[in-house]
C-alpha cells in the first residue's frame, strides 16, 4: 500500500472510532436520563458536560497518536481543507482524506448500531445524529457551525506555525470542540465537523439539514485559513509565512518533521 493510500485509510480507521465512541456516548449517557427522578445531573444540559470532553479530547487523543501523527489526525474534512489551504498537506491528499473521513463516519456508526443494538436505531438515540433546538434556523445553525470551525481552525493555524505554541496545539483543539459542544450542543447541534454528522444522519435518516452541517463547517475553516494566512505575512518573530513552512510536516502541534506525505488537524 502506498503511503498516500495508507494515510487516508488510517483517517478512515481513525474517524470511524472517533465515532463509534460519540454514537457509544450518546448511548450510554444522553439517552438514559429518567426526567422523572430529578436531579442536577439529569438533564441533557447537564449531561453535555460529560460527553463533551469525550468528544473534544478524542480529537486531542488521535492527534497525539502515531497514527495522527502519521495522517495530521484530521477526522474532519473541514480541516483537511484548511490544512491544505496553510500548506501543509499536499492536495492530493485531500479529497481522498474527505471520502476516507465520511465512508469512517458510516463505518464507525454502523458499528456502534452492531454493537449496542436496536437501541442505537430508537427514537431516544436516533444513531446519535443531532439537530437543532426548535425555533433554530437553517441560517442560525450554519453561523453558528462556520463560526466554531472558524475559531478552531484560526487557533490550530496560530498554533501550528508557532515554534512555542505548537505543542499546545492539539489541546487546544481538544479544549475548543469541548467547549463548542457544551455551548451549542442542545442549541445549534455544535458538531463543526461534516463528518461527525454525515454517518449518523444518513442512517437515521434525518438529512434535512445534512447540507448545512456538511458545508458551513468547510466555509468557516476556508475563511479562518486564508483569514490566518493574510496575517502571518506581516513580518513575525513567532509565526513565520505558510510559504516557508515546508508542506509535509507532523501532525498540529508536533512541531518536527514527518515522514508521512500528509499532516496536520
Amino acid at each position: 500500500m502506498s503511503t498516500h493510500r495508507r494515510a487516508a485509510a488510517l483517517e478512515l480507521v481513525m474517524t470511524a472510532i472517533m465515532l463509534f465512541i460519540a454514537v457509544t456516548a450518546t448511548r450510554w449517557l444522553m439517552v438514559t436520563i429518567d426526567s422523572g427522578s430529578g436531579g442536577w445531573w439529569n438533564t441533557p444540559q447537564r449531561r453535555l458536560l460529560a460527553v463533551a470532553p469525550i468528544a473534544g479530547y478524542t480529537v486531542t487523543a488521535f492527534m497525539l497518536s502515531p497514527w495522527g501523527r502519521a495522517t495530521g489526525g484530521h477526522l474532519n474534512p473541514a480541516i483537511s481543507l484548511a490544512m491544505w489551504r496553510y500548506g501543509r498537506t499536499p492536495g492530493r491528499d485531500v479529497l481522498p482524506f474527505i471520502t476516507a473521513q465520511l465512508l469512517g463516519s458510516v463505518v464507525g456508526t454502523a458499528a456502534a448500531r452492531l454493537a449496542w443494538g436496536p437501541a442505537i436505531a430508537g427514537r431516544a438515540t436516533d444513531y446519535a445524529a443531532v439537530a437543532p433546538a426548535p425555533g433554530w434556523s437553517w441560517a442560525a445553525v450554519a453561523a453558528v457551525e462556520a463560526g466554531t470551525m472558524f475559531v478552531i481552525v484560526a487557533v490550530a493555524g496560530i498554533g501550528i506555525s508557532s515554534r512555542r505554541l505548537g505543542r499546545y496545539t492539539p489541546w487546544a483543539v481538544g479544549t475548543l470542540i469541548t467547549a463548542q459542544i457544551i455551548a451549542f450542543g442542545t442549541h445549534s447541534g455544535g458538531v463543526a465537523n461534516p463528518a461527525r454528522e454525515f454517518g449518523p444522519a444518513l442512517l437515521s435518516g434525518r438529512t434535512a439539514l445534512l447540507p448545512v452541517y456538511l458545508l458551513a463547517p468547510v466555509i468557516g475553516s476556508l475563511a479562518a485559513a486564508t483569514a490566518v494566512r493574510r496575517a502571518q505575512r506581516r513580518p513575525s518573530a513567532d509565526l513565520p509565512s505558510p510559504t516557508a513552512i515546508p508542506p509535509r510536516t507532523a501532525a498540529v502541534g508536533a512541531g518536527r518533521p514527518s515522514t508521512s506525505p500528509s499532516s496536520a488537524s
